[in-house]
Formats: structure tokens, C-alpha cells, sequence
């Protein structure tokens, strides 16, 4: 049996079943950069939503495969990325539920500490994307035959 990656609509599909669409991030789609943040949840206190965040990795997304084993189709999917905290970068999964994936964070299963995976912008990308929009259209006139002659000290 030959596994496919899942196309970002899919994921979206499967995780619309148990959250809202405000819930959804920009998660990480494959090629893309992402980073990992982490967080310990005391028993004794509610942190904020900015409070408690560490730095905790970050990688390359290569797909979004369904977990075979998993019943129904689609409850559990494997994120696979690579790893850029070791050199050479290592490949990792992560098994998660899709809800999890386009929420963007989910707690580890003993609820001890909380995770999100965060989406880092191309930013060049980007940039080219904003120049281009930027760009006057031409008038297609040439100015290959105008001299520009600045004034100042000559034959000095």
C-alpha cells in the first residue's frame, strides 16, 4: 500500500468536523518553515495565552500523511518534517489529530505541557510578491536617447 501525503484541503475537511473556522491558523504546509514552542502547565494556576512560552525547535514541514492504523480513516495523521536542531537535519514525525494540525497546538498526552507549531512566513517571498505589485506599468517609451548633464566646473 502506497501512503500519499494529504493536500491541505483535506486536512481542513477532516479537522471542520470538531472545531470552528476561527479556531484555524496558517499552519505549516509542506516545504514550508516552521518553529516549536513549548510550554509546562502547572496544576495550581491557568497561564495566559502568551505566558510560559520557550523555544523549543524548529523544521522544515515535508507532509501530512493519513495513519493507516487509525480508526476512523482521518481520526489520527502523521506530520513528517525535518528536523533543523541537528546537522544534518534529521527526519521526524509527529502523530497528531487534524483538529490539533489547524489549530496549530495540543498538549502532550500526559497534559503536562502544551505545544504549538507555528507557521514562519517566507518573507522573501513575500517581498518579491509586494515589489511586483508595486511595479508601474511601462509606457513604452524609451529613454535610451536622453543625456542628463549636471551643472558644474568645466575645462577646470
Amino acid at each position: 500500500m502506497s501512503i500519499m501525503s494529504l493536500h491541505p484541503e483535506e486536512i481542513l475537511k477532516l479537522a471542520l468536523r470538531y472545531i470552528d473556522e476561527e479556531d484555524i491558523v496558517d499552519f505549516p504546509q509542506p516545504r514550508d518553515l516552521f518553529c516549536i514552542m513549548e510550554r509546562k502547565l502547572p496544576d495550581d494556576k491557568a497561564l495566559k495565552d502568551n505566558e510560559g512560552w520557550r523555544f523549543s525547535g524548529y523544521g522544515v514541514c515535508k507532509s501530512y500523511e493519513f495513519d493507516p492504523e487509525s480508526k476512523p480513516k482521518g481520526k489520527w495523521l502523521w506530520f513528517n518534517f525535518l528536523s533543523l536542531m541537528t546537522f544534518p537535519p534529521s527526519q521526524q514525525s509527529l502523530k497528531l489529530q487534524p483538529p490539533h494540525i489547524v489549530k496549530g497546538r495540543f498538549h502532550t498526552a500526559d497534559r503536562g505541557s502544551e505545544i504549538k507549531i507555528i507557521r514562519i512566513p517566507d518573507y522573501f517571498q513575500e517581498a518579491a510578491r509586494m515589489h511586483e505589485e508595486k511595479q508601474p506599468e511601462s509606457t513604452g517609451q524609451s529613454f535610451d536617447d536622453k543625456i542628463i548633464q549636471f551643472p558644474g566646473n568645466r575645462g577646470k
